[in-house]
């Protein structure tokens, strides 16, 4: 009889929500580079706001990375609304 590991909702979830991350980001692409051709300049806005994004990524911890999945605000936040 196999014995089978209990699945926890969490992973499932983290699962899902990576799958779904990866197909926005390629819609994402193939909308800027359509958007590109009706109206140049809010694509290149677009540009620059993920390449902003990825500076903020690249900038924050690791913990402070998990926070924001969690939906909380990192502790760098909390402390300047005190």
């Amino acid at each position: 009889m196999p014995n089978y590991k209990a699945v926890n909702e969490g992973v499932i979830d983290s699962v899902i929500q990576a799958l779904f991350n990866k197909a926005s980001k390629g819609m994402e692409s193939a909308t800027i580079k359509k958007l590109s051709k009706s109206d140049p300049e809010l694509a290149q806005q677009f540009k620059d706001l993920q390449q902003t994004r990825e500076k903020i990524k690249k900038t924050l911890t690791r913990k402070q990375q998990k926070q924001l999945s969690k939906n909380e605000l990192p502790d760098i936040v909390k402390k300047y609304l005190k």
